[in-house]
């Protein structure tokens, strides 16, 4: 009998998602490209976004972006915990709306909510207390320490909204809605650069022709971009309850009224998938701060290239996460529904679609190196450097972003223990002693240093290939 067949009949009152519908069957790349493209979108404004932010704090000062930088790995282990939880939630909602159960879908968004604050109530606690040793400890100059302790501590203050929007954000793409968290975020990074504009800045005069004014400005500096992102997080954290509350969705909610009351069924599966998430994103955030101390000794020329080429590097995989979201919430609701030949069906075209999207957009980034990489420095070493590492980056980048696609599809099945052993395998594995050998024995320098990423990303992709073709990632959703 086929799986087709074999699927379960909706009992009376369950609501079947659209994915299910005969039209979105029938039109397999227009159902993803829907739900992708705000995803996609969300993503790069929320890079840009960033990126301007950067720009913001370096326009006063070497120290300002110094006391930054020096708490970026931290802030990577933070998001770690946070994407851990979201990813679960997902996986669980996915699943609840593929079943046409949306009661049990607004159970699980209302324990979301819960357990979301909880861990932001941790985190903001654990940071308030390690914030004033943490850039002492992580070897801070004399001058920047008090900026870096002041941006922390300002940062853990939205922590709290932080989770709840990241894992409210994760429960609309889940349920097949990506186009409010789009809206959300685009509305808060506007907001963040606004409040950036008043909050880091002094009091200063702008002239428009012959016509002088002055703005206003709390002249705040590292501390007003901490407090303008803190404040931005609350108003997506606003932007998102509303949408839920108002919004016509599966996973509709009235906070007011909702029961928030833990499953310990909810507890157990979220256990499962989180924590397989969180040891991996841990293994990443390790493997790249042993990274960034072995290239830092290739001096700074080197340094810099690299961190040109990592920021563009960010722009080209952008695309894949938001194919990761689409796979979540597409194979996981067709599971939900106990379509594993649906799932397979969405599995395979967005892993050939996303493919064919970054290989588009890598072409003429691979074409142009040069040129891109001196958009970033004037320094004619940085730029010989940076043109060659750019390049291999982009004609490579196909293999990474696949490894992305791959693990959202590897999520909706719960088959997360998978893509914890090939990122130890990964980086640990390969990528760390290959990096080793290319600066040391080899002395490629940096670009060693990208060809080897290279190496480890095209056996990674590899595995996920197999995984795919095996069906073994849905082995026990048939």
């Amino acid at each position: 009998m086929s799986n087709q067949a074999a699927a379960k009949t909706p009992s009376k009152g369950s609501q079947i998602p659209d994915i299910l519908s005969d039209s979105a069957q029938r039109h397999l790349t227009r159902t993803i490209l829907m739900l992708a493209w705000p995803a996609i979108l969300e993503q790069f404004l929320i890079c840009m976004a960033s990126l301007a932010d950067t720009a913001m704090v370096g326009s006063i000062g070497a120290s300002a972006t110094a006391a930054v930088a020096v708490n970026i790995s931290s802030i990577w282990l933070i998001n770690g915990f946070i994407t851990a939880l979201s990813v679960g939630f997902s996986y669980l909602i996915s699943h609840t709306v593929g079943a046409g159960d949306p009661v049990r879908a607004r159970r699980i968004t209302a324990q979301a909510l819960l357990c979301s604050a909880v861990l932001g109530i941790l985190l903001s606690i654990g940071v308030e207390l390690i914030c004033h040793p943490l850039p002492i400890w992580l070897g801070a100059a004399p001058e920047v320490i008090p900026q870096a302790q002041r941006y922390m501590q300002i940062i853990g203050f939205g922590l709290t909204a932080q989770a709840m929007s990241v894992t409210i954000s994760a429960v609309f793409r889940s349920a097949g809605n990506t186009r409010i968290p789009l809206t959300a975020n685009l509305t808060a990074n506007a907001a963040n650069i606004i409040g950036n504009f008043f909050l880091i800045y002094p009091v200063r005069t702008i002239s428009v022709g012959s016509t002088s004014f002055s703005i206003w400005g709390a002249g705040l500096g590292v501390a007003g971009a901490a407090t303008s992102t803190a404040l931005s997080q609350c108003l997506l954290l606003l932007i998102l309850l509303a949408f839920l509350t108002f919004g016509r969705t599966p996973i509709q909610l009235n906070v007011f009224r909702a029961n928030f009351r833990v499953e310990r069924q909810i507890l157990s599966q979220l256990w499962q998938i989180s924590v397989p998430v969180l040891l991996e994103r841990l293994t990443l955030t390790s493997g790249q701060i042993a990274l960034t101390a072995m290239i830092s000794g290739l001096g700074t020329v080197s340094l810099a290239a690299h961190y040109l080429t990592n920021q563009t590097e960010g722009i080209l995989y952008l695309p894949a996460y938001g194919f990761a979201y689409t796979a979540t919430a597409l194979v996981g609701q067709a599971l939900g529904a106990h379509r594993t030949d649906l799932a397979d069906r969405f599995a395979v075209r967005i892993s050939w679609i996303g493919s064919i999207v970054i290989i588009l957009m890598c072409i003429p980034v691979a074409l142009f190196s040069g040129p891109i990489i001196h958009l970033f420095s004037p320094d004619p070493g940085v730029v010989a450097l940076g043109t060659r590492t750019l390049f291999v980056a982009a004609t490579t980048e196909i293999f990474f972003s696949f490894t992305v696609i791959a693990g959202g599809i590897f999520r909706a099945s719960g088959d997360v223990r998978f893509a914890l052993l090939v990122s130890i395998v990964g980086m640990w594995g390969l990528r760390i002693g290959l990096v080793w050998i290319a600066i040391h024995p080899l002395g490629l320098g940096v670009v060693g240093v990208w060809l080897a990423i290279a190496v480890d990303c095209l056996i990674r992709m590899i595995l996920c290939i197999w995984r795919i073709k095996s069906k073994k990632w849905r082995r026990n959703q048939s």
